[in-house]
């Protein structure tokens, strides 16, 4: 006889939550591959045009609108001795680190079509087997606990562990693979010869984090829900059926909207940072390294500020305040340098700078990325009472497509946008020093306050949003006298 499910307000055990957070190290490592290196790989360095590399990975992107919700429904209604997500999370590790290296060791020869050929292939790997991992994972964040600001913290550990792997790999990447031997700022990110070894250091973090999560949750297998389900794990009918359900949602279908908008824009911004960093400021690999380094102690922060940031009000009024903030902040230094009144390239001052004004700025990145998930599991238990279904799955596979359409839908425009301004191809078009100062405006132009309006329609969904505190505290009163009601359940 099983275990009760979690149902109650308990607090998660400090070995389970670290474990939780683990695995999704494998989704910081695949967003900072591709927001960093994959298009600069693909479009400056082999010289696919930019627009063929953003369509490969935005094809991949809308295979994964079908299969994270898929993935959901199925996990949701598994039957199986290990419950109904870790079939799932087991089976991701070897495959989806395989992937990911084949990703940056393509053969030498393929022209334009193999190239494209090869990207889309293997990006679809990567994204299909990093679905079998983090949409059965984070559902069972919804299980674990009903606490309001416990969830809060939950979704902390995961940002953290994962935004940590994220920095692991950029900062390898600039000051290790991809790093310049010299003085020339850019010759290492521009040698096609260093990315497959970059690649395999990806893998082998995606490996092992996904099996320390994996191992590190079995235990609580027991004490999860299993699916009343007395049919098979997948039905075409059941599907639709659960998939409409949960878009009837009014929280989630404006959250999926809010997060679409701000992940999109975060997407531009992030594959763009690459080129910022090299031509823009023109910053040597050593500088880039010590960049994402130092971001670490902005992400602990604002780790450590979501929880006590949303009890001192609610999580939709923080998140809003934290958007706006972001809004007028992010632009700041690239206006600074169209008014001539930054630092100029080559200055330590011009790190310090940037150093800063990114610092401030992840804070609120982290906070108001914590805030959405948490809702988003609140929105789990305003489904049920709702609806009298339990969705956790088909729920959170809106986490993990959000999460993938920072590297998505940025990478496609990222790519759109680096043929519209024409910027160059190739080692030697493409050193700095050598790309057209007009391509170099516009390229900031983008960056900077170019993205603002996708931030701006990102907080109007917010300000829609009706899940207050105050709302919860209703749900989980409603939810528990209906449990009562109905008394206990079978023995």
């Amino acid at each position: 006889m099983s275990a009760p499910p979690i149902r109650d307000d308990r607090q998660v055990s400090w070995g389970v939550r670290v474990a939780y957070g683990t695995g999704s190290a494998a989704d910081g490592v695949k967003n900072a591959v591709f927001n960093a290196f994959l298009v600069l790989y693909y479009t400056t360095v082999l010289g696919l045009p930019g627009t063929l590399s953003g369509l490969a990975i935005f094809i991949a992107l809308c295979v994964d609108a079908i299969t994270d919700p898929l993935v959901g429904s199925i996990s949701d209604n598994l039957r199986s001795r290990w419950g109904r997500r870790h079939p799932f999370m087991y089976s991701a590790a070897l495959p989806m680190a395989a992937c990911l290296y084949g990703l940056f060791a393509p053969p030498e020869g393929l022209g334009n079509a193999g190239l494209f050929a090869w990207l889309l292939s293997f990006s679809i790997g990567v994204r299909l087997f990093l679905t079998f991992y983090m949409v059965p994972s984070n559902a069972m964040g919804p299980e674990m606990t009903t606490h309001y600001d416990e969830r809060t913290t939950l979704v902390s550990f995961r940002w953290l562990i994962g935004w940590t792997g994220s920095i692991a790999i950029t900062t390898a990447g600039w000051l290790v693979f991809l790093a310049d031997s010299g003085e020339q700022v850019g010759e290492g990110r521009l040698a096609a010869e260093n990315y497959p070894a970059l690649g395999l250091c990806a893998g082998a973090i995606v490996l092992v984090a996904i099996l320390i999560s994996s191992v590190g949750t079995h235990s609580v297998i027991p004490r999860l829900r299993q699916s009343t389900n007395v049919g098979p794990a997948f039905s075409l009918s059941r599907f639709f059926r659960e998939v409409r359900s949960a878009l009837s949602s009014h929280s989630l279908r404006l959250l999926l909207a809010s997060s679409l908008f701000g992940a999109t824009a975060l997407g531009v911004e992030e594959v763009l940072r690459s080129y910022m960093g090299t031509w823009f400021w023109e910053f040597h690999s050593d500088d880039l390294g010590l960049l994402s380094a130092l971001q670490l102690f902005a992400i602990l922060a604002g780790v450590m500020m979501a929880r006590p940031f949303s009890q001192a009000m609610d999580k939709r009024s923080a998140a809003i305040r934290l958007a706006l903030f972001a809004i007028l902040w992010g632009p700041l230094p690239v206006l600074l340098r169209f008014a001539g009144l930054a630092p100029e390239n080559g200055s330590p001052w011009l790190l310090v700078m940037i150093v800063v004004h990114g610092g401030l700025l992840v804070i609120a990145a982290i906070q108001i990325g914590i805030l959405n998930s948490s809702m988003i599991m609140d929105a789990v238990d305003e489904g049920e009472l709702a609806t009298g279904l339990r969705q956790e799955g088909v729920f959170v596979s809106v986490i993990s497509f959000t999460g993938k359409a920072v590297s998505g839908f940025g990478n496609f425009l990222g790519g759109v946008v680096l043929d519209v301004i024409r910027f160059p191809t190739g080692p030697e078009a493409a050193s700095v020093g050598q790309v057209p100062a007009e391509a170099i405006f516009k390229l900031g132009l983008v960056a900077g306050p170019g993205l603002v309006v996708f931030y701006l329609c990102s907080v109007w969904f917010l300000t829609r949003l009706r899940l207050t505190r105050a709302r919860y505290a209703e749900i989980s009163a409603a939810l528990a006298d209906r449990k009562r009601q109905q008394g206990p359940g079978p023995e």
